[in-house]
This record gives structure tokens, sequence and C-alpha cells, in this order.
């Protein structure tokens, strides 16, 4: 496990209270249980690969749907999965291909709850337009989305 993460005491929380009770009331509609993996290295990064860890350490705290893992660049399961930068976060790696690069701040933040619940309940997230299109594709695609505040 990458040493981001805390032992889990009861009152040391990374989120503020408000944010915590907005997200236990979003969490309520989870549906299947979400895997988060964590990917960090010692001395690349370090700010946001805390910042990561504990976000998403507090998710699993808030909701027993959330299952949090932290790894670091040099382990198996990295190289199984291809990454190599940190921070690196998976959303149900074994089933799908999301992935955070760098720590879900801001607008990414967003994406990334909305991530989480989409993965919960099965859904793509894509418009009724969309599905029919995309049908017929036969290969494998990589779809990347990059999110900037500037």
């Amino acid at each position: 496990m990458t040493h981001f993460f805390k032992d889990d005491t009861k009152d040391d929380w990374f989120l503020p209270a408000d944010i915590r009770t907005q997200l236990t009331e979003t969490f309520k509609t989870l549906q299947g249980t979400v895997s988060l993996e964590v990917f960090t290295q010692p001395g690349i990064n370090d700010e946001f690969s805390e910042y990561t860890a504990q976000f998403c350490w507090d998710l699993g705290r808030i909701s027993d749907k959330i299952l949090v893992t932290g790894h670091e660049l040099d382990s198996d399961r990295a190289r199984e999965l291809g990454i190599t930068a940190s921070p690196t976060l998976c959303v149900n790696p074994d089933n799908v291909h999301i992935r955070f690069l760098g720590a879900p701040l801001g607008e990414e933040g967003k994406a990334f709850i909305t991530a989480i619940m989409l993965a919960s309940l099965g859904m793509s997230g894509l418009s009724e337009t969309s599905v029919p299109l995309l049908e017929p594709l036969s290969k494998e695609r990589l779809v990347q989305v990059f999110v900037s505040p500037t």
C-alpha cells in the first residue's frame, strides 16, 4: 500500500464535514461496489498524490460501496494496468478503463464523483443518440478527455 494512506481513525478526516454530508447523501444511490485504485510514487508530485490518496480514503469511509486500495508505481498491479504516472486514479479498473491522471481537483472532482456514480450504476453516461452511433464500432477505441482550469 502506498505510504500516503493514513490509518482509519474516527476523527481524522481530510474532507470537511459539509462535503462529507453532501457526499453521504449522494452515495446513498450507489448500487454496485466501486473499486478505486490509487497509484503513487514517493518523491513524484507528493502534494497531489497525498491529496488524491486522502480524498479517496475518505470516500471509502463515507460509503461501504467504495473500496479503496493504494499502490506504488513499481508494484505488480501498476505494471499489470500500465500505470506510469503519479498520481493515477483508476475507477473499477478490472471492468472499465477510467483513469484520472493527477489529483481530482475542481472540475475534475465533479467528473470523478460522476464516474463513481456511473460505475456503480453500470452506466456509461452516453446519450441515447451516441449509443447507436458507436454500436457498429468493432475495434476497441481509446477516448481521452482533458480538463484544465485554463
